[in-house]
């Protein structure tokens, strides 16, 4: 075990920083609007409880999608699983909840009793037991870990591995696992920084204690030396590659930006007055700075390192957020209204939209299926991936499982006539998932019945196979391979794919 006398936030060698090298612009910003990316979607729950609703931003008045169940009274989010389609909040009473946006179903987890509930992919949520135990939930099932230590925070990794985080008299303990196994692959010891805040900053962990920072890299818990600032820090919010942390200091009216790459404590940003708390914009453009007193927040542009002005709003766990196109949600009595985040010209309002908890991802599992997916199938002839045609003859060499080879070559005969012209192949009728294969008409419609991937069932289809009938379970037609894959992998069991002629 390493014992981590002095760290830094130095790390010169974890990736490229996201400062950009001229302030960027608004017109310049990235966005999740690509056509050819994931669609930004709000998701909004009454905020005691209800019929969960999605809406594509930034049309937030009219919803695409609502669940079928009422989920409980959110508190914060923890995730979404881009993959599965599932939203993980923390609810008001320490549960956590899945939205499932496919089905529709609302599921809470209730017990055992979890603190300290996080999610980095939605997948698997996990939360420390009242005895100090490590749990990890999944769709599939539960994990466990009982650290050598209480656990106190856990931070699980982009890698699909966790730190656990524990105190040991004076001093922090942290251990790097890989569930679902339990052997401890790396440890290390922060010293004088037992009850430290931990917070995820790009690749790095970083603990902050009273004055102090420190901060270990999460896929090997390698340390750098300490950071020590004059004051207390109040907040701390890291850019989204984790380059620079922006810290407020108690008593202090400004904002102090420590740099990775730049050896510590970089640039200073004055602020109108004090602060109490942060929100960075997950795409990096703006900070907002919540003031001691008053409902509103500043905006910082994080390109050009200054403050472009206040903007009124409550400040909760949802509210205010920075929206894929640059605008800022706020919180304005009982509706929402946007704004531009640089000239603060406003927007749209959502009438009673604060009365809703608000949550936005990124997926695209609201875009409009093509007609022609829907259209019924029928097989005239054998599907694309079964092979026809005469005999192959006598001399013809095969595998030990009859499949054609070649044939062996005869000098007597007459020379083989010249080929005639090939006739273009079939259409495709699109391509096709196949999940299974019967012997019996009603054997596989059985099986179909079980299979149901974007609210289409399995369907069965017959071709023949040495003289007999086959009964394939299939999903499809797709109009791409890709879509079949995706589709297959949906289904959750084994499949392959074929195109039919």
């Amino acid at each position: 075990m390493r014992t981590l006398l002095a760290l830094a936030l130095v790390l010169v060698a974890c990736g490229r920083s996201d400062r950009p090298d001229d302030p960027a612009t608004h017109e310049a910003t990235p966005s999740l609007t690509r056509a050819t990316g994931p669609d930004p979607v709000v998701l909004r729950i009454a905020r005691g409880g209800g019929i969960a609703r999605a809406y594509l931003y930034p049309n937030v008045d009219s919803a695409v999608w609502t669940s079928s169940e009422k989920a409980p009274a959110p508190d914060h989010m923890l995730a979404f699983d881009e993959d599965a389609g599932q939203l993980v909040f923390a609810d008001s009473k320490g549960a956590f909840v899945r939205v499932n946006l496919r089905a529709g179903d609302v599921t809470s987890t209730r017990k055992p009793k979890l603190l300290s509930l996080v999610s980095s992919d939605g997948k698997s949520v996990y939360g420390v037991t009242d005895s100090g135990t490590v749990a990890r939930f999944t769709p599939t099932g539960r994990w466990s870990y009982k650290a050598p230590l209480r656990a106190r925070e856990l931070m699980p990794q982009g890698d699909g591995s966790i730190v656990v985080v524990a105190d040991r008299g004076n001093n922090s303990v942290l251990w790097h696992l890989w569930p679902p196994d339990t052997r401890i692959v790396d440890s290390a010891v922060v010293a004088g920084f037992a009850k430290a805040r931990p917070v995820q900053a790009g690749d790095r962990v970083v603990l902050v204690h009273d004055s102090s920072i420190a901060a270990v890299r999460g896929r090997d818990l390698a340390p750098t030396p300490v950071v020590t600032v004059d004051t207390t820090i109040v907040a701390i919010a890291p850019t989204p590659s984790g380059d620079r942390l922006y810290t407020l200091l108690r008593g202090q009216k400004e904002l102090r930006v420590l740099d990775r790459y730049t050896g510590g404590s970089g640039d200073v940003v004055a602020l109108p007055g004090q602060a109490i708390a942060l929100r960075m914009d997950p795409l990096g453009r703006y900070l907002l700075a919540r003031p001691a007193d008053g409902d509103s927040a500043w905006v910082i542009a994080v390109g050009s390192q200054r403050v472009l002005g206040a903007v009124a709003t409550a400040w909760r766990s949802d509210l205010p957020f920075v929206a894929p196109d640059g605008k800022i949600a706020l919180a304005a009595g009982n509706d929402v209204r946007f704004v531009d985040g640089d000239t603060f010209q406003s927007g749209q309002t959502v009438k009673d939209g604060a009365k809703d908890f608000w949550a936005l991802v990124s997926w695209n599992g609201f875009r409009p299926r093509d007609a022609s997916l829907d259209t019924p199938v029928h097989f005239d002839s054998a599907p694309a991936d079964t092979v026809s045609g005469p005999a192959p003859p006598n001399d013809t060499v095969v595998d030990p499982a009859g499949a054609f080879i070649g044939a062996r070559v005869d000098t007597a005969r007459p020379p083989t006539p010249a080929a005639q012209p090939v006739a273009p192949p079939a259409p495709s009728r699109g391509f096709f998932v196949s999940l299974a294969t019967h012997t019996s008409d009603a054997q596989a419609k059985t099986d179909a019945a079980t299979v149901n991937v974007d609210g289409l069932p399995a369907h069965v289809a017959t071709f023949p196979l040495a003289g007999r009938t086959m009964y394939r379970v299939v999903l499809g037609p797709y109009a791409t391979r890709a879509a079949a894959e995706r589709a297959g992998s949906m289904a959750a069991r084994p499949f392959w794919i074929y195109e039919a002629q």
